[in-house]
């Protein structure tokens, strides 16, 4: 009888354990990776201060034609705009800034000067400001309406180094020019790629302390020539762009010809040349922007992962058609 009872005892243990074995989650192995927008795209971990006030953009005639463009391409979210004219009779041109609210008490700031696409209002963007703001940076939207030369991330620089100098500013002596990046979408993209052309050269003229650490060029527009810029850039562009197809100018005279400084492209699906002025959920490469930001400026070891190294993340992103890099930014360690 002791002898059934332990046999008894002996069967059930096994059974047990079979029922938990089937019960058990899948292994961690077969769980989708996790990907840069689901890592990076969230608020930063500071309060945002802002002169900016938005409204929706619909709340004008320009701004209507533009909310219906943009949402028969396929973008989700109604956009946000300032009175800069045609969206209302503000100033056609000027300059937004954004900065962590507690910047008096962090370390010296990055300056990120972005510049807004064609004939796009400052305050479509206001979303990705914030989150940049957020996570550290001084922020410029500097803007003209058609926001596609140099002159127009100049101004922003010529902005943020007044606001640095002047000692009635939050932001006097708080922003780390030697930590400028050049960032723009669409022809602001463009812009910001001479900007990546003629600023490296001349920054120690601007300000002793001026320094540029790269360029995000977001469906940069075409007249930009990739040989020309000097310092590490990202290129990202939208599977659904007809504006920028990712197999143009992007490519063709842009990134393949990438060659003095670290260049990386990534193509991304369901992005189309509309989405970086959706919600920021919608817009796919949100977290990838911010990652390579952190990675820049902050040497952010997360953030790096997605670019650096022999197994670097960025090719394993299902956001991701296609990603590539060139030899420079394939021998960084």
């Amino acid at each position: 009888m002791p002898r059934y009872a332990a046999r008894m005892r002996s069967g059930i243990a096994i059974l047990v354990a079979v029922l938990a074995a089937v019960a058990a989650p899948a292994a961690t192995a077969d769980e989708p990776a996790a990907t840069a927008q689901s890592v990076f795209n969230k608020p930063g971990p500071y309060p945002v201060a802002t002169p900016v006030r938005t409204n929706p953009c619909q709340e004008s005639v320009w701004g209507m034609v533009e909310h219906i463009a943009v949402h028969m391409l396929g973008n989700h979210d109604d956009m946000t705009c300032t009175q800069a004219f045609p969206n209302g009779l503000e100033s056609p041109i000027g300059v937004n800034t954004y900065y962590p609210a507690n910047i008096a008490e962090l370390p010296n700031a990055p300056l990120l000067v972005f510049t807004s696409g064609f004939g796009a209002n400052p305050g479509m963007y206001d979303a990705l400001a914030r989150q940049w703001a957020g996570n550290g940076f001084v922020v410029v939207i500097p803007y003209e309406f058609f926001n596609s030369l140099l002159y127009v991330p100049a101004l922003g620089v010529a902005t943020a180094v007044t606001a640095d100098r002047d000692p009635n500013s939050p932001l006097y002596n708080k922003i780390d020019l030697s930590r400028t990046i050049f960032a723009g979408h669409s022809g602001g993209g463009q812009a910001a790629l001479q900007a990546g052309t003629a600023f490296p050269g001349i920054a120690s003229l601007i300000d002793p302390a001026m320094r540029v650490l790269g360029v995000l060029a977001i469906e940069p527009g075409p007249l930009a020539v990739g040989a020309l810029v000097s310092v590490p850039t990202l290129f990202l562009t939208g599977y659904n762009d007809f504006v920028v197809p990712d197999f143009a100018w992007v490519r063709w005279w842009q990134y393949n010809l990438s060659f003095q400084a670290p260049a990386w492209i990534a193509n991304a699906r369901g992005v189309s040349h509309f989405s970086p002025v959706d919600g920021l959920d919608n817009y796919l490469s949100a977290g990838t922007a911010l990652a390579w930001l952190r990675y820049q400026a902050f040497g952010d070891e997360v953030a790096k992962d997605y670019f650096v190294g022999p197994n670097w993340r960025l090719p394993a992103d299902k956001t991701y058609f296609s990603v590539e890099r060139n030899a420079l930014a394939n021998a960084l360690s």
